[in-house]
């Protein structure tokens, strides 16, 4: 009988230490599994709150009391487009967002037919960060549409 009470009390210790060596690989790919949802999520939120900044400097921007070609359309757009962000969680108040017309066919600004731009440039931190040094990836999304 103490046979058996020692292989038990051996086989405990046993699972124990086969735990503690996997346990770090599962968080590990666990955290991983995480920051790559977050990662496709923030890819997703940027690349809209890029088309919602062209889409209202595309539509008009002289509706929202502003000239074509004028800074005010800038900040309208950028205002805009860190407010569609923001709905989704992510926080733009650092990233670099670029507003531009591409081709512009007069000397006055961005104009009807022209084509607006807006470029965001996001550094995304990862959750794993602080356990292993890993350097920020950074999402570069734009979007592109014809001012009517």
């Amino acid at each position: 009988m103490d046979s058996r009470r020692i292989r038990i009390s051996e086989q405990r210790g046993q699972d124990l230490i086969e735990f503690a060596v996997v346990l770090p690989i599962l968080l590990l790919v666990a955290f991983g599994v995480l920051d790559l949802g977050r990662l496709f999520h923030a890819g997703i939120t940027i690349t809209n709150a890029a088309r919602v900044g062209t889409r209202i400097a595309a539509m008009r921007p002289d509706k929202a009391g502003c000239d074509p070609g004028s800074s005010c359309v800038s900040i309208f757009v950028i205002d805009a487009t860190r407010d569609e962000a923001a709905n989704n969680s992510i926080d733009l108040s650092t990233a670099l967002i670029v507003t531009e017309c591409v081709d512009v066919n007069s000397i006055d600004g961005c104009n009807y037919g022209d084509t607006f731009r807006v470029t965001i440039t996001y550094d995304f931190q990862l959750l794993l960060d602080g356990v292993i040094s890993l350097p920020n990836i950074v999402l570069i999304r734009s979007a592109e549409m014809l001012v009517q």
